[in-house]
């Protein structure tokens, strides 16, 4: 296990050492999640999201549905 003594300086920032950070794949511009828990504060990375419209496009639907999925999507049933 990594452990590190840091500062939060004005700006509210933490510098992460190097090792931590590749450790964990995180590369400058990463999108991250900060999580406050009983225990503590985790920060991971945000893992990618796979859009809705290539999730159905995924599922392989006859057109018929495609038509049904956008209404309710369009109705915000589907998110």
């Amino acid at each position: 296990m990594l452990k590190h003594v840091g500062k939060i300086d004005k700006q509210g920032r933490i510098e992460l050492p190097e090792k931590m950070r590749k450790e964990c794949g995180l590369v400058p511009e990463t999108d991250v999640l900060i999580e406050l828990k009983d225990d503590g504060i985790f920060i991971k990375p945000k893992l990618a999201t796979t859009p809705i419209t290539q999730r159905i496009a995924e599922m392989d639907l006859p057109v018929s549905d495609w038509k049904e999925m956008e209404k309710e999507i369009e109705e915000g049933h589907l998110k």
